[in-house]
C-alpha cells in the first residue's frame, strides 16, 4: 500500500492515479490554467482536512509552494503572482464536474480498501450497511432536487438528501455512497440506495444490516452478488417466518420466500426464488425486546450475536462524518456542488482512516482502539509537513504522525458512562420562545 511506503499524503493522487488518466479525466473538463484536475481535487481534499475548511485555507495552500509539483509551467507560476483570491478556485471547483469527481473517488477508495483486512474468524471482509440523512442549502433550484419535510408545523426549511453507506467493521473506511431525495415525489428508500452500494461490496464479503434492511429482496440481491448476510428482522416480520414458534434464546433453518407485497414491489424477483438461511431469537436482560436475526452464515448464534454487536461501530463512524468532517450540513448551491462536497468528504475519512489502519497495525492495535478525533487532529496539524516538498522532511512527518496515532487510544473506562453509550443528547438549541423568566432576565 502506498501508505506504507511512506509517501506524502498529497502524492497518493499521483501514485493512484496515473498522469495519463489525469489527463483522460481532464479532457472532459473546460481547460484551466492554474487550477488543472489534479489542483482542484487536492485543494478540495485540504479544505475538508483542515478545521476552518474555508476556500481561502486551501488557496493559501498553492502561496505556501506546497503544490509546486502539480502547478503548470506557466508566467504566473514562475513569477510568482499567483492571485490570492478565491474567485479562480470557486469557478474551478464549479467547471468540474461530480462524474469526474466520483471517478477519482472510486479510484483512490479502491486503493485504500487495500486496508480492508478479512475478519480472522470469517476470513473474509464484513461490511456494515446504514443510512443516514443530510442538511442541503435553502435555495430554490436545491429544494427541487432535495425537498425538505413536513410535520405538523408546515414545510421545514432546510432541503434533505438520504445516503446508504457501507464502511468496513474493523478500519472503518469507507466505500462510495448512494444518494437521493428524502422527501419529495422523487423520494428514494434506503432499500433502493442499498441496492446500488451492495454492487460496490468486496467479494465474498458480509453484510451487516438493521431491521430497515432486513427484507426479502434486500437478502435476495446480496445473496445473488455472492454475498452473505446478517439482518436484524422487525418483530412482526419474524413472527410471519415462524419466530412465535421459538423459545426465547433459539434458532431454526429457514427457508425464506418472498410474499405477495415482495413480488408486487419486486416483480423481478423470480417466482421460485427462496433464500436458505437460519433465523436466531435473542433474549437479554437489558433488551427493550427480543433480538430476531437472518442469516446465512453457519457460525454459533454466540458468535453471531457477537458480530451483529458491531454494527453500533457504523452508527459512530457516521457521527463522525457528520461532525468531526462537517458533513451533516452541506453548504453547496447547486446538486453537483452537495454531490461534489460529499464525496470530497467520504474520500477525506477514508484517508484519515487508512491512516490510523497503519498506525493501528504497527502499534499491535485493533484500528478500533484509535480516536478517530485525535486522528484528525494530529492530520490537521502536520498536514503541512506532511505535504513538503523535501521527500526526506516529507517521510519524517510521515513517520511521526503514525507513531502519535499509534498513541491514540480510546480511554479505558474503569467505571461505566454517567449515560449509556447509545443514548445520545439532542445538541443544542436555542431555548423556546417564552422560556425565559419574567422581566427578561436570565436566570
Amino acid at each position: 500500500m502506498l501508505l506504507d511506503d511512506q509517501q506524502g499524503l498529497l502524492q497518493l493522487f499521483e501514485q493512484i492515479v496515473p498522469q495519463g488518466q489525469w489527463q483522460e479525466l481532464e479532457h472532459r473538463e473546460r481547460p484551466a490554467q492554474i487550477y488543472t484536475l489534479p489542483v482542484v481535487i487536492e485543494l478540495m481534499l485540504l479544505q475538508r482536512l483542515n478545521e476552518r475548511g474555508t476556500q481561502q485555507e486551501a488557496v493559501h495552500q498553492i502561496s505556501s509552494g506546497r503544490l509546486d509539483r502539480l502547478l503548470p509551467d506557466c508566467k504566473r507560476v514562475r513569477d510568482r503572482s499567483i492571485s490570492q483570491a478565491t474567485g479562480g478556485y470557486s469557478r474551478a471547483c464549479g467547471r468540474l464536474s461530480a462524474q469526474v469527481v466520483e471517478a477519482v473517488c472510486d479510484q483512490v477508495l479502491a486503493e485504500l480498501g487495500k486496508q480492508i483486512e478479512p475478519e480472522p474468524e470469517l476470513e473474509r471482509p464484513v461490511m456494515l450497511l446504514d443510512g443516514s440523512s443530510l442538511r442541503v442549502e435553502h435555495v430554490r433550484g436545491l429544494l427541487e432536487d432535495f425537498p425538505p419535510g413536513r410535520n405538523q408545523h408546515g414545510e421545514g426549511h432546510w432541503g434533505v438528501v438520504k445516503w446508504v453507506t457501507l464502511h468496513d467493521v474493523c478500519t472503518g473506511i469507507a466505500l462510495r455512497p448512494a444518494w437521493g431525495p428524502m422527501y419529495g415525489p422523487e423520494a428514494v428508500s434506503e432499500q433502493e440506495l442499498a441496492e446500488e452500494v451492495l454492487q460496490r461490496a468486496p467479494a465474498r464479503s458480509v453484510i451487516i444490516g438493521d431491521g430497515n434492511f432486513g427484507v426479502f429482496s434486500m437478502a435476495y440481491g446480496a445473496v445473488q452478488n455472492k454475498l452473505d448476510v446478517l439482518f436484524r428482522l422487525t418483530k412482526a416480520r419474524a413472527k410471519v417466518l415462524g419466530a412465535a414458534k421459538l423459545p426465547a434464546n433459539g434458532e431454526t433453518a429457514l427457508s425464506w420466500r418472498p410474499s405477495a407485497h415482495d413480488r408486487n414491489r419486486h416483480p423481478e424477483i423470480p417466482s421460485d426464488a427462496k433464500l436458505e438461511g437460519r433465523m436466531i431469537v435473542v433474549t437479554r436482560k437489558g433488551f427493550r425486546e427480543s433480538l430476531y436475526l437472518f442469516t446465512t452464515l453457519t457460525d454459533e448464534a454466540e458468535n453471531i450475536l457477537a458480530l451483529y454487536a458491531k454494527r453500533w461501530n457504523l452508527e459512530l463512524d457516521l457521527r463522525t462524518l457528520k461532525g468531526t468532517l462537517r458533513l451533516e450540513h452541506l453548504h453547496g448551491k447547486t446538486r453537483a456542488a452537495v454531490e461534489k462536497e460529499l464525496l470530497i468528504a467520504v474520500l477525506a475519512y477514508g484517508l484519515v482512516r487508512a491512516f490510523m489502519a497503519v498506525a493501528a497495525r504497527k502499534a499491535g492495535l485493533h484500528p478500533r482502539r484509535l480516536s478517530f478525533t485525535r486522528a484528525y487532529g494530529l492530520l490537521n496539524a502536520m498536514i503541512s509537513q506532511l505535504c513538503s516538498n523535501d521527500p526526506e522532511q516529507s517521510q519524517r512527518a510521515y513517520a511521526r504522525i503514525i507513531d502519535y496515532m499509534g498513541k491514540a487510544t480510546l480511554p479505558n473506562r474503569r467505571k461505566p458512562r454517567a449515560y449509556p453509550r447509545q443514548v445520545w443528547g439532542s445538541g443544542k438549541h436555542f431555548p423556546k420562545r417564552g422560556s425565559q423568566p419574567q422581566g427578561g432576565q436570565s436566570k
